[in-house]
């Protein structure tokens, strides 16, 4: 395997773990919406530096690998989930 594909292979199982801590936590923890909602706030912070990072090695880079969009779709997902709770808590 390339070098140059593990990294974004390691932060999509990265990104899928922490998407699984966060379902198990909220089904089988203290199912708290506050306190899920700090951790997925947490993980969309981290997944801005996720974009960060393919900015550089995906869209800047000369040889785009197809495996950083699995990361990027990942981020995008999160951070639109975030932005749509937000609107539905300013709604109600």
């Amino acid at each position: 395997m390339n070098k140059s594909m593990i990294f974004p292979i390691i932060i999509a199982v990265v990104q899928l773990g922490s998407f699984w801590h966060l379902y198990y936590i909220h089904k089988h923890g203290s199912g708290q919406f506050p306190a899920d909602f700090i951790e997925l706030n947490i993980l969309a912070i981290c997944n801005i530096g996720v974009l960060i990072l393919a900015y550089f090695f995906y869209f800047k880079a000369d040889i785009k690998l197809s495996m950083w969009l699995v990361p990027i779709l990942f981020s995008a997902i999160t951070i639109t989930l975030l932005i749509v709770l937000y609107i539905i808590m300013w709604i109600n």
